[in-house]
């Protein structure tokens, strides 16, 4: 059975960075390559590799059945495949003679918007879940309105990859580029998974994964903001 929602979900998740790569070209492919050109041979091994990290952890037998590990909607880890997805890229950057990071900083701000519209395209899968309010959505199947924070996160992540972009034109390094990306994703999906419903009272795995991530990310951000600060010290010193 085809699960339509999640089709359309990956399918606003690819055209609309297509759509905004018009305004927001890469720079380091031809003129004539397109967003998912570039982004569907990585968006694929982060989603196979995600699917496999998710199944080793909450169920390892269930590794080799491929009618199990075809059932995307029971759980795939995010930041595994992402991690996974950039890795592929930073093969194919070596390969075409660019520096490891340089593809992987190009496409920063467009994969940011390519989340974001995965996370608004919500309103085509199960509805937009959140906490009960007086203003919002009532998910299919379910009686109560709910703030759709899907929504939220998707305004989150759009504001991002405007930033990211003109971070990008500012001439900031590409590490500069990359790590600010992951925390920018990371902070919308630890945000954003305060208010998402789930089971226990405690945080769940993907919340705390995402926080990890945005320690991670901005203590990388302040190692190469001192790294800098010293070399420019250094460099008035000499002079």
């Amino acid at each position: 059975m085809i699960d339509y929602g999640l089709l359309f979900s990956m399918i606003v998740g690819l055209g609309l960075p297509a759509f905004v790569m018009n305004w927001w070209p890469l720079s380091s492919h031809k003129d004539s390559v397109g967003f998912t050109d570039v982004a569907l041979g990585p968006a694929f091994a982060g989603l196979a590799v995600g699917r496999l990290v998710a199944l080793a952890i909450d169920d390892p037998s269930s590794i080799g059945s491929i009618s199990d590990m075809l059932i995307i909607r029971s759980g795939v880890e995010f930041w595994p495949g992402v991690g996974a997805a950039c890795a592929l890229l930073v093969v194919g950057a070596k390969r075409a003679g660019f520096g490891s990071l340089t593809r992987v900083a190009d496409i920063t701000a467009l994969s940011v918007v390519s989340y974001a519209g995965y996370e608004a395209a919500c309103l085509f899968r199960d509805g937009c879940f959140g906490p009960e309010s007086s203003v919002g959505l009532v998910p299919p199947g379910l009686g109560a309105r709910m703030l759709p924070i899907g929504l939220f996160m998707a305004a989150g992540a759009a504001v991002a990859a405007v930033g990211l972009r003109r971070l990008s034109r500012n001439g900031a390094s590409d590490a500069v580029v990359v790590l600010a990306g992951v925390a920018s994703v990371a902070a919308v999906r630890a945000a954003g998974s305060v208010w998402l419903p789930h089971v226990g009272g405690g945080l769940t795995r993907q919340h705390l994964t995402s926080i990890g991530v945005l320690a991670a990310a901005v203590t990388g951000l302040v190692v190469i903001g001192q790294l800098a600060r010293q070399a420019n010290g250094s460099v008035v010193q000499s002079v």
